[in-house]
């Protein structure tokens, strides 16, 4: 495998370098790999990868999932990220063995393209939804499907997790992981889960208890609060800014909740005082978050204003809804699991 030096870090293969200038019979940059094709070793899997416009796409395109992946991974402790990427690497280059070598490696790069982007959820995924298996409740997959090509799915059981990918089914959707598998028909799955383990009946759990019908259905703003957590005033220094500079309550507390990354989000603000407030009360509710254990979350900021007009943080409480556990329908002050 060639090595390369960029931006004064050495990178083997597709670790994020790109192609400066090509060599002779080798693709220009518009065409080429992420990787310089100047010193691969002829008859090499990263030759064919140079003359191949298909693969080098594909490389081009791991490259740039790579890189996003790797902004994601920055508090990653341990660092897996690189270490998995040398391994893959490696593994690509196992292709020269295969009877079909660019459908090898094609493959290879497809997989792990759809793998980063579900792992470090690079695309929205839908779910995640908890199984019940065997009638235990305690016996609970939770799986998020993600629509990358192929199709997968990250599923959880206990401390640990397996990513699949769709195969192909007569019926219903099927998903196969290294140890572990779920076939999934109309709200119901059949999961393996370890190397030769038994199969088990699963269904797919209530999101919310059942309602009377005719009943109201629950909106956000209803949700029950079971409690909430005082947060230091260190963790909205920027929003405290925003305040100093004249922001309106409004202003301020979308600044103290942060960017929205979910399905739903309401805000609702208290004034007391119609004409000219002198206090405010926002509360931003916020659901479908893109989150593994974390499915919305609530935030209470209290605002005060000075004689001078502008407006000033006087509290902020926070509140987490979880996807498991206790708290699956109500805000609560305990971080979800």
């Amino acid at each position: 495998m060639s090595a390369v030096r960029c931006n004064g870090m050495v990178a083997a293969g597709l670790l994020g370098c790109a192609l400066i200038g090509g060599s002779v019979g080798m693709p220009a940059h518009a065409q080429g790999p992420s990787f310089a094709c100047g010193k691969v070793r002829p008859g090499s899997i990263e030759e064919m990868i140079c003359r191949d416009s298909r693969l080098s796409a594909l490389d081009r395109k791991l490259a740039d999932v790579f890189a996003a992946a790797s902004k994601k991974a920055v508090d990653e402790h341990p660092p897996v990220l690189k270490a998995e990427q040398r391994g893959w690497i490696k593994g690509r280059d196992e292709c020269w063995k295969s009877a079909d070598k660019h459908g090898c490696v094609e493959s290879a790069y497809v997989r792990r393209i759809a793998e980063l982007q579900a792992t470090y959820r690079l695309v929205p995924g839908k779910g995640p939804v908890t199984y019940v298996c065997d009638g235990q409740p305690a016996n609970e997959v939770t799986a998020t499907f993600f629509p990358t090509d192929p199709p997968t799915l990250h599923a959880e059981r206990g401390d640990s997790v397996s990513l699949m990918f769709l195969q192909p089914s007569g019926s219903g959707a099927r998903y196969q992981g290294r140890n572990e598998s779920l076939w999934e028909h109309q709200g119901e799955a059949l999961i393996t889960w370890g190397y030769g383990a038994p199969e088990m009946r699963c269904k797919l759990a209530s999101a919310a208890p059942a309602s009377k019908p005719g009943a109201p259905r629950t909106t956000l703003p209803d949700v029950p609060v079971a409690g909430t957590a005082i947060v230091a005033p260190a963790e909205y220094a920027q929003a405290s800014a925003v305040a100093e500079r004249g922001g309106t309550p409004l202003d301020i507390a979308l600044a103290v909740a942060g960017a929205f990354e979910g399905s739903t989000q309401h805000v609702i603000q208290v004034n007391e005082g119609s004409e000219a407030p002198v206090a405010s009360r926002v509360t931003v509710l916020r659901d479908g978050l893109l989150d593994d254990s974390i499915g919305g979350e609530r935030w209470d900021v209290a605002l005060a204003r000075s004689n001078a007009g502008a407006w000033k943080i006087s509290e902020v409480k926070r509140a987490w809804r979880c996807r498991r556990g206790a708290n699956t329908h109500q805000f609560a002050a305990v971080r979800c699991p």
